[in-house]
This record gives C-alpha cells, structure tokens and sequence, in this order.
C-alpha cells in the first residue's frame, strides 16, 4: 500500500479559497487544511468547516491581513497601518543569503523571535478559541526563516500538536506540489496543468510502502485574492486536479490510500 497526505493551504484566506476547498474536502481527494485564523472571513470559514470530516489544522500567518496581537507589541511584522508586512516587500527589503530544507536565511532575520512566538501562539489561541478545539497541526505559510521556524517548533511542542515540517523534512513530496508557486506571473499560471502533471509524472512513479505528501493551494477566485497574494489563478487548477475523476479513479485503482497528520502521530 502506498500513503498519500494530500493537503491544501489557505483555508480562511478569502469566502472564494474557503469555498473552492469545502468543494474539495466533499468531492475530491482533499483530506488536511489549514486555515488563516487572522482573516476578514476567517470566523465563517471556521464556522462552515469545523464539523466536516477533514483534518483541519492551522497555518500560521504573517503576510495577509493583520495580526491577532495587538500591532504595538510586534512593531517588526506590521506596516504603519497594523497590517502585516507582504512576503515580496520582506525579500525586497532584506537581502536573503541561503534558501535550504524549506527555511529561508536573511542576512537578519526580519522577524524579531519574541515578536513571532507572541503572535504564532496568539494565533493557536484564537484557532482555539473559533473552533473550539486544538489545531490537528500547524503549518508555515510563505516565507519561512529560522525564527519563525523555532517559534513555530516551540508552540507546537507547547500545545502538543503536529508540526508538519516534521512530515516535509521526513517523507518525499510529489514534484507538482511546488511547481509554479514562487514568483510564477499570471501566464504561468493560466499554463500550468496540474492534472496532467500529476496523472503522467507523480503518481505513476510512487513506490509501494511509502508514504508521499502533496500540498496544494486549492479555491475558487474572488476579488480579495488579488489583493492578498501573487498566488492566483493557478488554486483553480490545483482545485481541478483534486476534483478530477481519473486522478480519483487512480488513486483507487493502485492502491494509494489517503491520510491525514492523525495517522503520522
């Protein structure tokens, strides 16, 4: 048997992406996300998702919209609006000396270790305190430095959930998951075909009794997509290639079954 983690982030970013990925969770291969805690539409997303069957974790936040702490007492990660700081602002700003195992190293890490530990758990706080439960894990979103990375480590241990850098440093990705995700202009997104890619390059070279992960960024696009992030057009692809028939015929036919962080624990 072959383990497959299929997961989508974003969750909570926009009512479009909350949407798109519902539509995934109740008719496609979708079985992990993690939601923006810190969104306009983040308490009805919480809302409309929480008692579906999807392992639903958190993905930590600190590029989209404002923080859960009070903008005073984190003056490193907002702008003089309160809002955070984009990701492309950041890698603009400071000058980036290595890219290795995911993590992002500047020349000075832009976020501040106490700043971002204070807000990574106010933000499980809040996960807590919408849904009502502990996240089932929590994930990094955008740029992840050694700072943000140790806090985000350090809550987990804290609170006792997963954290799924632990599954990314652990076990094989499919190739498709970070193709076209950094930098990519809007043709490249319109071009890409995460189906295809899936169908004739990923899955057929998975090996038996192992255990694969992918993370894609599924959802329908709204208005508030633009405004948030580069990441656009290419969720509706994503979103297509988990609602597709014969990826879901395959995965039946060839023995793949899909898990979720419960069963890394």
């Amino acid at each position: 048997m072959i383990q497959l983690l299929v997961q989508s982030d974003d969750y909570g970013i926009t009512p479009g992406v909350s949407a798109g990925i519902r539509e995934g969770i109740q008719n496609g291969i979708i079985r992990n996300t993690g939601i923006f805690i810190n969104m306009p539409c983040s308490y009805q997303a919480a809302q409309d998702i929480k008692n579906m069957d999807v392992c639903l974790g958190i993905d930590i936040n600190y590029v989209c919209g404002k923080p859960v702490s009070d903008p005073k007492l984190i003056p490193h990660l907002v702008d003089e609006n309160g809002d955070f700081y984009k990701s492309t602002d950041i890698s603009q700003k400071h000058k980036i000396v290595s890219y290795e195992n995911l993590i992002t190293t500047f020349e000075i890490d832009p976020y501040p270790y106490h700043e971002i530990y204070l807000e990574t758990e106010n933000q499980v706080k809040r996960f807590i305190e919408i849904i009502g439960r502990l996240p089932e894990y929590t994930h990094p979103h955008s740029l992840l430095t050694p700072n943000t990375y140790k806090a985000a480590q350090k809550i987990a241990q804290k609170y006792g959930i997963y954290h799924s850098m632990d599954m990314m440093l652990h076990y094989p990705c499919l190739p498709t998951t970070f193709m076209g995700t950094k930098g990519s202009n809007l043709q490249d997104q319109i071009d890409i075909d995460i189906t295809k890619h899936l169908l004739e390059d990923d899955l057929p070279v998975l090996k038996n009794n192992q255990t694969y992960y992918y993370i894609g960024h599924c959802g329908y696009i709204d208005y508030q997509l633009f405004e948030e992030t580069t990441l656009t057009l290419r969720r509706i692809k994503d979103l297509q290639a988990m609602l597709d028939k014969d990826i879901i015929s395959y995965i039946h036919n060839h023995d793949i079954k899909l898990i979720t962080y419960k069963n890394l624990k």
